[in-house]
C-alpha cells in the first residue's frame, strides 16, 4: 500500500515505524483496513490509537474494519467520548477544544 510521500499519512507512518522493516510490516497491515469511505482519515485515526505497536495496530485495523467511526472517534475525540453527551456543555467545549489541540499537535509532530 503505497502512501504518497509528504502527505500527514507517510509522515506518521515513517515517523512511527523508522525501521524500513517495520514500516513495511505496518503498511501491510494498513492493507487489509476495510473501510467504505474516508480510508486516509481511518489510517491516521488506527495510526493514532495503535502508536508504534505491531499487535497493536492489527488489533485497531479489525476494530476499524468492523465500526471504524468508533476509531475515528476515540482517535479524535478521546476526552469527549470519556465524558459522554450528558456532560455539561462548558465541559463537553473544553473537551471539544482540547481534542481539536492535541490531534492537531499529534499530527504536526
Amino acid at each position: 500500500m503505497p502512501f504518497r510521500p509528504g502527505t500527514p499519512l507517510a509522515h506518521k507512518l515513517d515517523a512511527l515505524f523508522p525501521s524500513a522493516g517495520d514500516r513495511l510490516a505496518a503498511a501491510e497491515i494498513l492493507a487489509r483496513l476495510e473501510v467504505p469511505q474516508e480510508r486516509e482519515r481511518v489510517i491516521l485515526a488506527v495510526l493514532k490509537l495503535a502508536g508504534a505497536d505491531l499487535k497493536r495496530l492489527r488489533q485497531t485495523v479489525e476494530a476499524a474494519s468492523g465500526d471504524f467511526r468508533d476509531v475515528l472517534a476515540w482517535a479524535e475525540s478521546p476526552r469527549q467520548m470519556k465524558i459522554g453527551p450528558s456532560a455539561p456543555l462548558a465541559d463537553q467545549a473544553a473537551a471539544r477544544t482540547a481534542d481539536a489541540a492535541e490531534y492537531r499537535a499529534w499530527l504536526e509532530g
